[in-house]
């Protein structure tokens, strides 16, 4: 069965002209490890060849521009100047092309300003909070706090499955029958591509993380000048700094890194500077810590917090130090 499946078929199947019988071929031969990053190789060569198209969302303003070119001032001029024979306010032409040169000022400008409102929806979470999402074509995500997701309004699991993640999120991806590639889209000059699989994306100012719990990314990123690219598997944690230097190793608890969906909270030879990066982030407030000494302690253990208070308490207690919060100003200092 195997000396069946080739480039050309595999290709027609990525177009959605495979039969039954030919898809139900293709999900055998991937039962392979050794065929399936064969599988990844040539999708990766076929999307090169299929870019996606990108709406264009500012028609009306060049629209608009064309036509101030095709209709310039001398003309204007020249009924302001016939003023005694023929008032300005009695032109009918005139007035006639001031209010569509109106209407498609006010369009373009409108569709230029909102269309990012227009074309994509866009789910927020606020410090302290996680929200679960099922998007449309049966994806889950769980949006951790201070983080937002924006998604297509239109055509999304038809002709694109592409996202943008701001902070942190866990997805859990929907494979589709024509094995539609899941793009996650950062800022951080690195995007995540999957078909099916569950992993979670970390990407603020300070770096980016990204760990697979099940099936297989490609990681797309860049690091100076230079687009890199990285195949994980199930256990992988890559971390990503500022510059996008890249670290990857294996974890046997990948699972530990979405403890914050049930509100826990796993610290393994963490940082007390790292933490309170995860109060700015998580929570929005400003830390302060007395002493470079202070702030490379390391916390060790696992619990839960249903808010900032009980975590800040439980961080003293595990410490053995003082936590001082007032407002959204912490300050952290020794016994």
């Amino acid at each position: 069965m195997e000396a069946e499946i080739n480039k050309e078929l595999i290709f027609s199947h990525f177009d959605r002209k495979t039969s039954p019988l030919q898809r139900e071929m293709i999900d055998q031969w991937l039962q392979q490890k050794t065929n399936e990053e064969q599988y990844y190789e040539w999708l990766e060569e076929w999307e090169m060849k299929h870019p996606q198209y990108l709406a264009q969302t500012d028609q009306a303003f060049h629209r608009y521009a064309t036509f101030l070119t095709e209709n310039p001032h001398s003309d204007i001029t020249g009924l302001a100047d016939d003023t005694r024979t023929q008032p300005f306010t009695t032109n009918p032409n005139w007035r006639q092309w001031l209010v569509a040169a109106s209407v498609m000022l006010l369009l373009g400008l409108g569709s230029y300003l909102f269309r990012s409102q227009i074309l994509y929806q866009t789910y927020q979470t606020a410090f302290g909070e996680t929200r679960s999402l099922r998007l449309a074509d049966g994806t889950t995500v769980v949006l951790n706090a201070n983080s937002s997701l924006r998604v297509p309004r239109w055509a999304f699991g038809h002709k694109t499955r592409e996202v943008w993640l701001t902070g942190e999120a866990a997805f859990s991806v929907t494979h589709t029958v024509d094995d539609q590639r899941f793009v996650v889209k950062t800022a951080n000059k690195f995007d995540v591509v999957v078909l099916g699989t569950e992993f979670s994306v970390f990407a603020r100012k300070r770096g980016a993380r990204v760990v697979l719990n099940r099936g297989k990314v490609r990681l797309h990123y860049q690091e100076g000048q230079t687009a890199k690219q990285l195949i994980m598997k199930p256990g992988d944690l890559v971390t990503l700094d500022p510059q996008n230097h890249m670290a990857l190793k294996t974890t046997q608890q990948p699972q530990q890194q979405l403890a914050w969906q049930e509100k826990r909270f796993v610290f393994d030879e963490t940082t007390l500077q790292e933490v309170a990066y995860l109060l700015e982030e998580n929570y929005g407030l400003q830390v302060a810590i007395k002493d470079r000494a202070l702030a490379e302690r390391v916390l060790m253990g696992s619990f839960r917090a249903d808010n900032v208070d009980q975590l800040l308490q439980s961080i003293s207690e595990l410490l053995d130090i003082n936590v001082v919060r007032q407002g959204n100003q912490v300050q952290i200092t020794d016994q």
